[in-house]
């Protein structure tokens, strides 16, 4: 019978695909090379291999180093990775798996201008569920927050939907149990729309002036201009600001053409910078400390000013790594991003849908991490009887001495790779009492995501699927999919 009655699976890091003809001991770390199967020399045009002819996929060994120590006895590392003889007709499926960028769950509650009368308070309920919080807490968990320290004047109707969700959401991302997993939206946490808010949407014109100090600066307010609560994200080099400021706080009662002065970051300015505003909007985000401070003025009627807002927040949990030296195939990563869900309650804490609308996304993972290209060309090494030495007190002196860390050190554990993925079957002609009629090898090749190596993965498999004799067709259908909305 067959080895398996599976695909029997190796994979294989490629940084790039080289067509120079020559012996395959000329290949570098991480360079692929089709081999012809009857000279073992690399072939320098792929394209041109004839469709019944048997070739290797040879990849050249992150071992530079070919013995342990200087024992000739135990050699062989640096001697390239190989596939099985390849014929095109006995491959069966060519595909292409994509990286996919991660995506945070996001969750938010928005609310109209008469959903907060004098008197009462808003209630929201954020969940938080999924992997992170069962491995970090053993149960998912909530908190509620509140609008209770939001009050009105007097003579006033309804509170500002916008203060409302700004104190209810204060109240919930300083919850000490669901703060390790959210965060307020970046770019600010608080979307708000109102008839003649005026925040500044886009800047231009920058008149650089002098004596700043240098470094990166923050929320850096302004002066001048009709309106209040401008602040800027800027650089100072060479005592000036560099390139057009990045809006922080956007503000609000602004005039197209406002011209406001950078105010001082980091010392006393010889002639201070100015910039003009370029247009204004009345839908902006704000962070929750501007809604509760100077870059927003709460409406005291906001049915005739027109008010809504939206309450956003994001996934933000952050699993524990370690580093290369201490690396464990058995270290957890994480595999499934944190779920968050904001709801409106009632005051007696039952759901309430009658005013506000709470929706979400679904977070989504990156593809193909590197922690997982690591732990597959580890699993590979090990077919091949160079085990990865982990679990014992030495274990970091052992891995030194037989080269492991070449491995570990070739990947970035942090990056995303794409992988092209080749099935091909040898047929067992005399196998008379056998289960299985073919043994499968399953050939990934991974290469770093948007990387020269791509590019050149790419060429190859569409060379090898356009030989007359593979019936298979490259799949790049493999599409990243989007976060669901619930």
């Amino acid at each position: 019978m067959a080895y398996f009655n599976h695909a029997f699976r190796k994979c294989f890091l490629v940084d790039s695909v080289t067509t120079a003809a020559g012996a395959t001991t000329t290949l570098g770390p991480g360079d692929l090379g089709v081999v012809d199967g009857s000279t073992w020399q690399v072939v320098a045009n792929p394209a041109a291999v004839s469709a019944g002819a048997q070739t290797f996929l040879v990849v050249g060994s992150q071992h530079t180093v070919d013995t342990i120590g200087n024992n000739p006895g135990h050699g062989g590392y640096s001697e390239s990775v190989k596939s099985k003889g390849i014929m095109g007709k006995y491959i069966s499926k060519l595909w292409k798996s994509l990286d996919c960028a991660p995506a945070a769950a996001t969750a938010e509650v928005a609310l109209a201008s008469d959903c907060v009368p004098c008197g009462s308070s808003i209630f929201l309920r954020m969940d938080v569920k999924g992997s992170p919080a069962l491995r970090f807490l053993n149960h998912n968990a909530y908190a509620i927050g509140d609008s209770a320290n939001v009050c009105c004047v007097d003579g006033q109707d309804y509170i500002d939907p916008a203060a409302a969700l700004a104190e209810a959401g204060k109240q919930l991302l300083a919850d000490p149990i669901l703060a390790p997993f959210v965060r307020e939206k970046v770019g600010g946490g608080i979307e708000i729309t109102r008839t003649g808010l005026a925040a500044a949407a886009t800047l231009d014109t920058l008149v650089v002036g002098s004596g700043y100090t240098d470094g990166t600066y923050t929320d850096v307010p302004v002066s001048g201009g009709t309106g209040s609560g401008l602040t800027l994200d800027l650089t100072v080099s060479g005592g000036a600001v560099v390139a057009t400021p990045t809006i922080a706080g956007p503000g609000q009662g602004y005039t197209a053409a406002d011209t406001v002065t950078i105010l001082v970051p980091g010392g006393t300015a010889g002639t201070p910078s100015t910039i003009n505003v370029a247009t204004v909007a009345d839908t902006a985000s704000y962070t929750i400390a501007e809604v509760q401070g100077s870059g927003y003025v709460e409406s005291t009627d906001p049915v005739t000013d027109g008010v809504s807002a939206k309450l956003q927040v994001e996934g933000a949990y952050v699993d524990t790594q370690f580093g290369n030296c201490s690396f464990d195939t058995r270290d957890h990563y994480e595999k499934e991003p944190v779920q968050i869900i904001l709801s409106n309650l009632d005051e007696t804490g039952e759901p309430c849908n009658d005013c506000g609308v709470a929706s979400r996304t679904t977070g989504v993972m990156a593809q193909i991490s590197g922690e997982t290209v690591l732990r597959d060309l580890l699993m590979s090494e090990r077919y091949m009887q160079m085990p990865y030495n982990q679990g014992n007190a030495d274990s970091s002196r052992i891995r030194e001495i037989e080269h492991s860390d070449d491995i570990v050190s070739a990947v970035d554990r942090s990056g995303r790779y794409v992988s092209l993925n080749l099935l091909h079957s040898v047929p067992r002609f005399n196998n008379p009492s056998g289960v299985f009629d073919n043994d499968q090898y399953l050939y990934t090749f991974y290469a770093v995501a948007g990387s020269a190596g791509e590019t050149a993965l790419d060429t190859l498999f569409g060379q090898i699927a356009a030989l007359a004799s593979v019936d298979a067709v490259l799949d790049t259908t493999d599409a990243c999919g989007s976060p669901c909305t619930i």
